[in-house]
């Protein structure tokens, strides 16, 4: 019974430290993993822009004895790139989520005005827009009118 129990507990020590590994492999950061699949991701995108716009083609099955299986031809290539226009996107938010990530825990922790100091804010910000509008016409007024008796016209 001892030894079951020995066996037991051992089998979950070891099955306890694969997953502990593949958990580390999976949230480990590396140097310059960001950075490879932004670059990726760019190439993605734009492999897609390239197929979808006719640029680049991939020949079919039936176009020659060198077509491409499964991906090749009109549809099928159609498909494939929008796949890797989707990929790439999905790549793109991967790659550059590490540096938005901080500023969701800053943002929880801002003290946002109420209705009222919002409504009054606003209220002077087009009250301040208006009056400079009026500056810059009158301005304009003025300097047309000294050109205009510099010109002679």
């Amino acid at each position: 019974m001892a030894k079951d129990q020995e066996v037991a507990v051992a089998t979950t020590q070891k099955t306890e430290e694969k997953k502990n590994r593949l958990k580390e492999a999976f949230t480990k950061d590396y140097k310059y993993e960001g950075l490879v699949l932004l670059i990726l991701a760019i190439i993605a995108i734009i492999l897609g822009a390239l197929i979808i716009t006719g640029v680049l083609e991939i020949p079919g099955e039936s176009d020659s004895s060198n077509g491409v299986f499964l991906i090749g031809g009109k549809p099928n290539s159609t498909i494939f790139a929008w796949i890797l226009i989707v990929l790439g996107i999905f790549s793109l938010i991967l790659s550059i989520w590490p540096y938005y990530k901080p500023s969701i825990f800053e943002v929880k922790r801002v003290t946002w005005p109420t209705k009222k100091t919002m409504l009054s804010d606003c209220i002077n910000v087009f009250i301040y827009s208006i009056g400079l509008a009026l500056f810059f016409y009158v301005a304009d007024l003025a300097l047309n009118g000294i050109f205009s008796l510099i010109s002679g016209n």
